[in-house]
């Protein structure tokens, strides 16, 4: 049994360890680098790294399930619209920044139902393209050096071009769902 939902409980620890990254962030200091810094960066790239984990065990164990197809996705945007709306609150990042992916990940949001998301076969149809993994990857990356390195009222260049470049493939993976997602949709007009 424990085999069989191992990923599931990875996919589940991702979205518990989130209010823990918050709390870090949001109790540490203004100085750089402080312990609950870095606390919050490990915690995160923890949550973070349970998204390679459990897709790894789900695809070795041959155990992909509903489940983890429909909650890895929503626990991965959880734990980055969460903790992209606290580092913007800190000001240790733009709100620009934040509110390009945020409003992003709404468009997303309000699509699914539109499209039938919990039917399995449009699931399927609209499994994650490797543009939106490495979206989230270059996220992931830019949010550690954000969390490392609060420099405030300065820019973090590196964080910003690692940043600019997971928005950039963050919105071509939207594209491409979403024209995924409107052949769905002409396909079931015609049928």
């Amino acid at each position: 049994m424990l085999r069989k939902n191992l990923a599931n409980i990875f996919t589940c620890l991702r979205i518990v360890l989130i209010p823990v990254a918050l709390w870090l962030i949001f109790a540490a200091s203004d100085a750089e680098r402080d312990a609950l810094h870095v606390w919050a960066l490990a915690v995160f790239l923890f949550a973070a790294l349970t998204d390679f984990i459990d897709g790894q065990i789900a695809r070795r164990t041959n155990t992909i399930s509903e489940f983890g197809k429909a909650v890895d996705p929503l626990a991965d945007r959880l734990l980055v619209i969460c903790v992209l709306v606290a580092l913007m609150w800190r000001s240790f990042m733009p709100l620009w920044m934040g509110l390009l992916i945020v409003s992003r990940d709404i468009l997303m949001l309000v699509g699914a139902p539109l499209v039938g998301i919990r039917d399995p076969e449009v699931r399927e149809k609209l499994a994650v393209h490797w543009t939106g993994k490495l979206a989230t990857a270059l996220l992931f990356a830019s949010i550690c050096i954000f969390i490392l390195l609060n420099l405030r009222d300065r820019v973090n260049l590196v964080g910003l071009v690692i940043f600019c470049a997971g928005i950039f493939f963050s919105y071509l993976s939207g594209f491409i769902y979403i024209r995924r997602g409107i052949k769905l949709l002409r396909g079931r007009l015609k049928g």
